[in-house]
């Protein structure tokens, strides 16, 4: 195998095939994405009209559900959408990849396809930031919960 500098890798037809495939499948996951998040938005503002107006009436029978407190404060509602709101920027970079990928190999285009290539290394980067995030709160919690546990049976 000899020793090739990077500038003088080319896209030949059959890995143009395989990028023009995978912007059609991100376009795809990233539109029907954005469709499912649309539909958690509204589900979420329904779920909080509905739990704030009957909260109050289920507290009156049952007594205070710190759950039902926690959506129907507000908190929830701002949490979900919060959440939401950060679900919207990796498919934003799978849309904007899939976009500018069909726009490169339709027109040779050197520069679309280096943006188009951005917006995949950024959607893949904030999946592993992501993860790592969840990750270290998950240890996070399962370290406190150890903590609380070792104090209630001490």
């Amino acid at each position: 195998m000899q020793n090739q500098n990077l500038f003088e890798l080319h896209i030949d037809d059959e890995s143009a095939s395989y990028l023009r495939e995978t912007a059609k499948w991100g376009r795809f996951l990233s539109i029907f994405g954005f469709i499912c998040l649309g539909f958690y938005v509204l589900l979420t503002l329904f779920l909080a009209l509905v739990t704030s107006s009957s909260t109050r009436e289920m507290e009156a029978v049952y007594g205070a559900n710190p759950m039902m407190s926690f959506y129907s404060s507000g908190i929830g509602m701002v949490v979900m959408l919060a959440y939401m709101g950060l679900l919207f920027i990796p498919l934003m970079y799978m849309y904007r990849f899939s976009t500018r990928m069909k726009t490169a190999l339709a027109g040779n285009d050197q520069i679309t396809l280096t943006n188009a290539l951005g917006n995949l290394k950024s959607m893949f980067k904030f999946w592993g930031i992501f993860t790592i995030v969840v990750l270290s709160l998950v240890v996070l919690g399962f370290i406190l919960m150890m903590f609380v546990l070792g104090a209630n049976i001490g």
